[in-house]
């Protein structure tokens, strides 16, 4: 059974989610190629006279779209070696388009006051492993987005698929929140991510006590995606 222990009593099986992104990298990226739709609408909005951040933007498939459309845009990411694995494939080509990619931790952004005006969170929040941790990114969030500024957040739900099967169904139908999910590596090996699985009324609490309104909230394949307004 996989079951997460409480933060202050992390199981052998738990790793920080920088380490496991460092050890995945390469497999996560030839898995994930496709853009959300739901990120692609969001990017459809925003001017391209606009600042734009990509926190947590992984193998950068979505920084390259903001790129194409001519949006200055920094991607930034706890992996260090996911961020290489994005400069050498997904953002290759666009390279000379980048502001920048940035290794860095959300709750302690290393970005001025109301520097970006959109900023997506594309499964990202549900990696963090307190409640601490979420509302220090909260806040964080909102301490770099510009007044009338929008950040897109996704994360999985507790209706997703993946948790209808054998090795994670029983803890989740018992309710458990805190859980270790397995990333199977070429090699059959299997690197466990934390995961929160937050409630649709959760996410949304947590993001208006962080001062922020919410402008739509949507479930799309068993994943929530919240636009929120400064």
């Amino acid at each position: 059974m996989l079951q997460m222990t409480p933060p202050e009593e992390k199981s052998k099986e738990y790793q920080p989610i920088s380490k496991v992104y460092d050890q995945i990298a390469v497999s996560f990226d030839t898995k994930r190629k496709a853009p959300w739709g739901d990120v692609t609408e969001f990017i459809d909005t925003i001017d391209t006279n606009n600042l734009a951040l990509d926190l947590g933007c992984g193998n950068g498939r979505h920084s390259r779209i903001f790129l194409e459309k001519g949006i200055d845009t920094i991607g930034m990411d706890i992996s260090f070696n996911i961020l290489k694995t994005a400069l050498k494939n997904e953002l290759s080509s666009v390279t000379e388009l980048l502001s920048g990619v940035i290794n860095a931790d959300i709750d302690s952004l290393p970005f001025k006051d109301e520097s970006f005006n959109r900023i997506v969170m594309i499964a990202v929040f549900h990696h963090l492993d307190s409640q601490e941790k979420r509302k220090q990114a909260l806040q964080e969030v909102v301490r770099i987005m510009q007044s009338k500024g929008r950040v897109l957040v996704s994360c999985w739900l507790r209706t997703h698929p993946r948790f209808e099967k054998e090795d994670l169904k029983e803890i989740i139908d018992q309710g458990e929140k805190d859980v270790l999910v397995p990333w199977t590596m070429p090699d059959k090996t299997k690197i466990m991510r934390y995961y929160y699985l937050f409630e649709k009324q959760e996410l949304e609490d947590l993001i208006l006590n962080a001062n922020l309104r919410i402008v739509s909230s949507k479930k799309s394949l068993h994943n929530l995606f919240i636009i929120a307004e400064k």
